[in-house]
């Protein structure tokens, strides 16, 4: 009610401008159809997971149509677009095992990724976090604690300090012990990045996803457990 200016609103309800309607979710790919008001301009597929993504693209159709791009050129243009690094990136999938990097560090954003790795896959969702600076897991520890429901195994690394100093009794271990205690039934601590590896090795099983989350180096996670994975593969 605030603004004065001509808006142009998106989102997944009747009252929005711009609106998708029958999303379907299938693995990397999310298909929806368009309506602006009550007409209805065709159908875009995303080679990208999420809800949060067809929530994205409405809002690029939004900035096209008042760019006066015709709707198709829109919808060719994302149907051509792979997503960007560290952002849902597939990094392995064979032998029935996926395993995905994802930059989210927010609690907002991590919910938004397990929803995506939910709704697209039946697969066991096995997740490596590593929080990332003391200060952001100081303000946010309380969102923290009920962001990985979605995960059906949760382990939780050492803070990621991205050059802040530590703050006394900020430790992860202390946020593990806080999902568990809002009810996560799997939430294990390790601090070292190689006994995390140790522990994938011996826990992920085919079927599985693992997503590595977190801004800072524990997409190396990932890479070291792809290579123990692929070294398997030849022994």
């Amino acid at each position: 009610p605030e603004v004065k200016k001509r808006y142009v609103t998106y989102g997944l309800t009747s009252q929005a401008d711009i609106r998708a309607t029958d999303i379907e979710h299938r693995g990397e790919k999310t298909s929806f159809c368009v309506y602006h008001n009550d007409e209805k301009l065709g159908s875009i597929t995303l080679h990208m997971p999420g809800r949060h993504n067809v929530l994205n693209a409405l809002a690029g159709v939004a900035v096209g149509l008042e760019l006066n791009l015709n709707f198709n050129v829109i919808a060719e243009g994302l149907d051509e677009f792979g997503g960007v690094q560290r952002r849902f990136q597939v990094k392995y999938d064979r032998d029935d095992i996926m395993v995905v990097d994802d930059y989210g560090h927010h609690p907002v954003e991590i919910k938004a990724t397990l929803a995506a790795a939910r709704s697209g896959w039946d697969k066991r969702i096995v997740v490596v976090f590593q929080p990332h600076r003391y200060s952001r897991t100081q303000a946010l520890f309380e969102e923290f604690l009920t962001a990985f429901y979605q995960a059906d195994k949760l382990v939780v690394m050492d803070v990621y300090a991205a050059s802040e100093d530590v703050i006394p009794g900020v430790e992860a271990k202390d946020l593990r012990d806080g999902i568990a205690g809002h009810g996560h039934k799997d939430a294990t601590y390790i601090a070292d990045k190689e006994a995390v590896i140790a522990h994938l090795a011996e826990t992920v099983q085919p079927g599985d996803m693992v997503i590595t989350l977190g801004a800072g180096n524990v997409w190396q996670v990932g890479e070291e457990f792809i290579r123990t994975l692929e070294g398997s593969e030849k022994g």
